[in-house]
């Protein structure tokens, strides 16, 4: 083993496809990451036993949090699991869970896909966590000795550069450093207002009277006999209306057995929770022919983004096409018919397509040749369609900002 450290030997361990020894408070070897209390690396040479409980190396986005040992470890043991699946057991089980945004990146570093990570602080001698104990399986089993790390006396310039490098802390990253703390929110108001004539300079500005003396004549006064009116520079409208909009078009299947309707659709997408469209439509309700939906930015924040959501392609004007965002799909062609871009493969590279279903159900073939994003809702537990939801809107505004950074997704 090249380091003792538990993300080291997770490491190691994992892209050797071998798996630590998970054992009790007794000793004895469990095979359910809840019962163990400790984690056991023994490569026949020497043995790293750890709490289950450890903080590792790895940090938590821009946070001051690691992960545990226990967190990393679950992580790889449910690595195939879909996003709501591993939320939800984590919870069930109260394991603390990586976040959506770390995810990709921790499993690349455990599977050996990426060898460095940004996020990866390594502590010193003077920083040693607890629990980082070393047994040598050459010397009795009882016997352990703590992990010591030796510094020569600086001798040279290079010994003295190690030294100081060996202390030194990474205080950003390059995530922490792009994120901010203004709002623009009120950009895109006062950008309109200044380019339809109510901007803050023409506040307090007298009009000129043209009947009094050294008034300037008015515009139709000094325009040539004979002139048509058309040829004059037409002033531009100052109603803010008539503003290209900017807000992004989500289109959902207009078909009645589809999962996602417009009857539905507010309720999952703003409320997080999913219902039946047929139970809506029993309840005696008419079906929205547009509906604006909003999604917050942040938890904490008040500030509200707006969707338009249609399901009729009819109503879209030509230029109207730039601002869909998003397509839920049923798995049939037949649904693009009337859509800008009729073929799969064009559609759904200029648009962020989503494909909903059961937990139990497999995709339609066709779904798989298709470049969508499958989401998977549970039939029976309300409770985690949260965690698909938030799903939804990481990956539709990922692709928004990739995409279209026109629109104010």
């Amino acid at each position: 083993m090249s380091k003792n450290d538990p993300l080291s030997l997770l490491r190691e361990f994992t892209i050797a496809k071998r798996e630590p020894s998970l054992v009790d408070a007794s000793g004895a070897t469990v095979q359910e990451l809840t019962d163990a209390t400790s984690v056991v690396f023994d490569d026949g040479t020497k043995q790293f036993k750890f709490a289950r409980s450890t903080p590792t190396n790895y940090r938590r986005g821009a946070s001051d949090e690691f992960y545990t040992l226990e967190t990393l470890l679950f992580l790889l043991q449910r690595s195939t699991q879909s996003v709501a699946e591993y939320s939800l057991e984590g919870a069930q089980k109260m394991i603390p869970t990586v976040s959506i945004l770390d995810k990709r990146l921790v499993l690349d570093y455990l599977q050996g896909a990426t060898a460095h990570s940004a996020n990866i602080v390594y502590q010193t001698e003077s920083n040693k966590r607890a629990g980082d104990d070393v047994v040598d399986s050459n010397q009795d089993s009882g016997a352990k000795k703590p992990k010591t790390t030796t510094h020569s006396a600086p001798g040279n310039d290079s010994e003295v550069l190690s030294l100081i490098m060996s202390k030194e802390r990474l205080a950003k990253t390059t995530a922490s450093v792009l994120r901010g703390s203004k709002s623009f929110a009120n950009i895109q108001k006062n950008g309109s207002e200044i380019l339809m004539g109510k901007g803050k300079d023409d506040k307090g500005i007298k009009k000129p009277d043209p009947r009094q003396p050294g008034a300037a004549p008015p515009a139709s006064s000094t325009a040539r006999p004979g002139a048509s009116s058309s040829s004059q520079t037409p002033r531009p409208s100052a109603n803010p209306s008539q503003a290209p909009s900017r807000m992004p078009i989500i289109i959902v299947p207009a078909a009645v057995t589809s999962m996602i309707t417009m009857y539905n659709v507010k309720q999952l997408l703003e409320g997080q929770e999913f219902a039946d469209s047929g139970d809506i439509r029993n309840k005696g309700e008419s079906k929205p022919n547009r509906l604006k939906i909003h999604r917050r930015m942040k938890p904490n924040e008040t500030t509200k983004v707006p969707y338009e959501v249609i399901d009729n392609t009819d109503i879209l004007r030509p230029e109207d096409w730039d601002r869909v965002v998003c397509v839920f799909t049923t798995g049939a062609e037949w649904q693009f018919k009337k859509f800008k871009w009729q073929k799969p493969v064009e559609l759904f590279a200029q648009v962020k397509g989503f494909y909903t279903k059961w937990t139990d159900e497999q995709p339609k073939e066709t779904i798989k040749t298709w470049n969508v994003e499958i989401l998977s809702l549970n039939r029976h537990r309300r409770h985690a369609d949260r965690a698909v939801v938030t799903e939804f809107w990481d990956k539709l505004q990922g692709w928004c900002l990739a995409n279209k950074p026109f629109l104010t997704c």
